[in-house]
């Protein structure tokens, strides 16, 4: 499937002398970065928590793309939500004899407005869990939209016909501030519950807004998390990304503000956005929080990635996404941020 190159040689030049002018944005000078390679897509089915059967559950599109200047993997949805995973240069693109996915099980998972104690007002989200069965991965969807994949093996799975329910664990309130602003006293409060998946051992992070973001290799956890502990705050960042048809960084260029944060709970790296797009990665036991001088993330590349909606089979009507690839030099993380605010992390990228 031909992909749109952002940035054509004959114009490289004017981007980066656009973005060497704009403080705050450290960048990389490489080659002309390469085109995504397309994989395969996915329809997902996903109820709201008051459906009980799919006759009326929306169908999200997904498409999972390969970013061919570092191998990592891209799941996409017709919302904008983003993630990644690490991946191989030597995946075969596009799929092969491509799978639809199988779906599992489906959960609730209930969500309490930051600074909130009692559940009864906690929103609570539809959540379906499938296998990507090209890959083995879980792949869950939310009826937000937003999703989240674990990777998994590839090994066959019927649906379960009684999964089990999911076991809260602990919660997390955080702030994020707006892009460019350097005092908490316009951020915005977040609530945030952890969960465990005792169907896989998966952790699963959902916010109030609805944001969801999964990590393997909790079974057996405690439940709830015993004397759970208040998130540490690590850094802040500003992320630029351009809409779609925007080739240049200039000062109207969108910037979005993003904190990062330790859920002491378990080590993990937490970011949230300032629109309050959630993504997690596991962390450094031994990070210093908050952290030592911090330092500006150095933007990499663009890429543009496109997504049908679902039952949708042409891409001249799939919905194209802007997104910037930076590195977070504090702790060596891939950060990849859409147009729309939503944000993925990719370990060692």
């Amino acid at each position: 499937m031909p992909q749109r190159v952002r940035f054509l040689l004959n114009g490289l030049l004017g981007l980066l002398l656009g973005a060497w002018v704009l403080h705050g944005l450290p960048f990389v000078l490489a080659q002309v970065p390469k085109a995504p390679h397309w994989l395969h897509d996915l329809d997902l089915k996903c109820r709201k928590s008051t459906q009980s059967g799919f006759e009326e559950a929306r169908v999200f599109g997904l498409e999972v793309f390969q970013d061919a200047n570092n191998g990592n993997v891209l799941y996409i949805t017709e919302t904008g939500c983003l993630v990644g995973l690490p991946g191989a240069q030597d995946i075969k693109v596009p799929t092969p004899d491509s799978k639809p996915p199988q779906w599992i099980y489906g959960l609730d998972l209930k969500c309490r407005p930051a600074g909130v104690k009692e559940f009864s007002k906690a929103k609570v989200f539809g959540i379906e869990v499938y296998r990507d069965e090209n890959n083995g991965n879980w792949v869950y969807i939310c009826e937000t939209g937003s999703t989240a994949v674990v990777p998994g093996k590839k090994e066959t799975l019927a649906p379960i016909a009684n999964p089990k329910a999911p076991d809260w664990l602990h919660d997390l309130d955080l702030k994020c501030r707006p892009g460019k602003e350097k005092s908490f006293e316009k951020a915005k409060p977040f609530g945030i519950e952890a969960f465990l998946d005792g169907n896989n051992g998966n952790l699963i992070y959902i916010t109030e807004t609805g944001s969801i973001a999964a990590l393997p290799g909790y079974q057996g956890a405690k439940v709830p998390t015993p004397d759970s502990k208040v998130p540490e705050w690590l850094h802040g960042l500003d992320l630029k990304c351009r809409k779609t048809g925007e080739t240049k960084f200039t000062p109207d260029t969108r910037v979005f503000g993003v904190e990062a944060f330790r859920d002491t709970n378990t080590g993990n790296w937490i970011y949230i956005t300032e629109l309050g797009f959630l993504a997690a990665a596991p962390g450094a036991k031994d990070a210093k929080v908050p952290t030592a001088a911090p330092k500006e993330p150095t933007w990499t590349h663009g890429l543009d990635l496109k997504c049908r909606k679902g039952k949708m089979k042409e891409f001249e009507k799939a919905t194209n996404y802007s997104m910037e690839v930076f590195r977070d030099e504090n702790n060596g993380l891939g950060l990849y941020i859409t147009e729309t605010g939503a944000l993925t992390l990719v370990p060692g990228k």
